[in-house]
């Protein structure tokens, strides 16, 4: 196991009773940290997910890696879409996985060096300094060793033939084989926001996903131009995505119509919630000039005719539901 085993979520779960999509629209929405494997036939596929991303990934025959990172998710895809692989879900408290992130994406501070050389007490009182994060690994033929701090504290241990994590400091005996070889990774917590953590992608599920929120927002914009037939403007279109957490940072105004300058990582629900809050707003600041009614009977009139065109496309029609008249205030 490339990375410990956490929190049991569910275990060895047939591909078929998982949604795929709505789990990682989840780990977005939920900012969630942890491991999701993937066993099928003779080798396994571990995904680490940090704060709703995918940094890491890798497939293993025993103790080979057989593919890693971009190519790992490629198989856990393939191998879920024919439904031939065993989903397993573990959490993880976010400190753990920083501290396993930068052994991957951090300098290391000592590499591969003979254990020896070095006095473990000493290491470990390295290692606790406040306000970092460390990550001391311990290499062998046979087995390695992840030793796991964060802010000053111990966080716990796994060896990679289990993956299990154990929370006794008990380091000193792999520093007595004078083959092992010691790597240590240290950071600052505040150098952490600094490091170039990557974010793999789930190929055809996050596309969807992209592919849902740009239809919303396509939608957005067809109700703006609805409304410009007659008349009915805003002056600082803006300033209606102020205090919006996503669509603040993500999006920009040209031609009064909203399009992504920054693409878009969250979950679509987030972003579906901040869409209703969006068109809301448009909304009231007309109703505030054009009044209420007039506004309503107007977005009632561009929410049947985009979906009178839209009829044969079942996902728009999906996605629209919450975006129908009643659950829109003006």
């Amino acid at each position: 196991m490339k990375f410990p085993i956490g929190k049991e979520i569910y275990i060895n779960t047939p591909a078929s009773l998982i949604n795929l999509k709505e789990l990682i629209s989840w780990f977005r929405l939920e900012k969630f940290n942890g491991v999701l494997l993937g066993e099928s036939s003779n080798f396994l596929t571990e995904i680490l997910v940090y704060n709703g991303i995918i940094p890491k990934a890798y497939t293993l025959r025993e103790t080979e890696i057989l593919a890693e990172d971009n190519a790992s998710i490629e198989i856990f895809v393939n191998d879920f879409i024919a439904r031939s692989n065993l989903i397993s879900l573990y959490s993880l408290e976010k400190d753990i996985v920083l501290s396993i992130l930068i052994s991957y994406f951090s300098t290391p501070k000592i590499f591969q060096e003979e254990t020896y050389l070095f006095v473990a007490d000493k290491l470990v009182e390295e290692a606790k300094k406040e306000n970092t994060i460390s990550h001391i690994l311990i290499e062998s033929l046979s087995n390695n060793v992840h030793f796991l701090f964060s802010k000053g504290k111990f966080l716990g241990y796994y060896q990679e033939r289990d993956g299990i994590l154990k929370d006794e400091l008990s380091i000193s005996e792999f520093f007595e084989n004078k083959e092992n070889l010691l790597s240590f990774y240290q950071i600052r917590e505040e150098e952490f926001e600094k490091l170039n953590i990557p974010s793999l992608r789930f190929s055809f599920i996050e596309e969807d996903i992209t592919s849902w929120i740009k239809k919303l927002l396509e939608y957005v914009n067809y109700v703006i131009n609805y409304y410009t037939k007659f008349g009915m403007y805003i002056k600082n279109m803006e300033s209606l995505l102020r205090d919006l957490r996503i669509l603040g940072k993500s999006l920009v105004c040209l031609d009064n119509n909203f399009t992504v300058k920054n693409e878009i990582m969250e979950s679509y629900d987030e972003v579906e919630k901040e869409v209703i809050e969006l068109i809301t707003r448009i909304n009231k600041e007309l109703a505030g000039v054009w009044g209420e009614k007039f506004v309503k009977q107007k977005y009632i009139q561009s929410y049947k005719k985009f979906l009178e065109e839209n009829q044969n496309d079942r996902v728009i029609i999906e996605l629209l539901d919450r975006l129908n008249p009643e659950n829109i205030e003006f």
